[in-house]
């Protein structure tokens, strides 16, 4: 008779190798999970700056009303971009400037006229009617009008429009 072969505890529990315990693996997975909560506590908010050094935070100079000037851009119609109804926007801009730089300004609007009334078709546009409504709406195309015209008008960075106005702004 053939020897038996000696009985191996993977042959007496009944299973085959590499099944065993689920449980270090639960254990393996939290731990990783665990870990990587925590990581984000433990890294500094940026490479460049530590926690002990204070951010700097943008200056954002108010204009002094004695000091500024308005500045007239022509209206625009825009037909907005809703579905079945055919509606339109008609607003009318005035560029709040320094008075000091009044005739370089106007100088350089004259020169990207062009490219800034462009803009401002599309961009109205590509707008609903729930996107112009209200005064969140109004303040949101203000401040995109305002950022848009300053970097297209002054690529050095220094804001020199320092708010939008509309002496118009009518939706049918």
């Amino acid at each position: 008779m053939a020897k038996e072969a000696p009985k191996t505890d993977d042959d007496v529990e009944g299973g085959s190798p590499g099944k065993g315990s689920p449980i270090p693996w639960i254990l393996v997975t939290l731990l990783c999970g665990g870990i990587g909560m925590a990581v984000p506590y433990f890294m500094p908010a940026s490479p460049e700056t530590s926690a002990d050094e204070p951010r700097s935070q943008p200056v954002i100079e108010m204009p002094d009303p004695e000091n500024t000037t308005y500045v007239d851009f022509e209206s625009v119609v825009v037909n907005l971009d809703e579905g079945n109804l055919t509606r339109y926007l008609r607003v009318g801009v005035t560029l709040q400037v320094p008075k000091e730089q009044e005739a370089e300004i106007v100088r350089k609007i004259g020169e990207k006229k062009a490219v800034l009334k462009n803009w401002l078709l599309n961009q109205i546009s590509d707008k609903d009617l729930d996107e112009i409504r209200g005064g969140a709406g109004q303040n949101r195309l203000r401040r995109e009008v305002r950022d848009q015209f300053n970097s297209v008008l002054f690529p050095d960075g220094y804001d020199r429009i320092f708010s939008v106005l509309f002496n118009e702004y009518n939706v049918q």
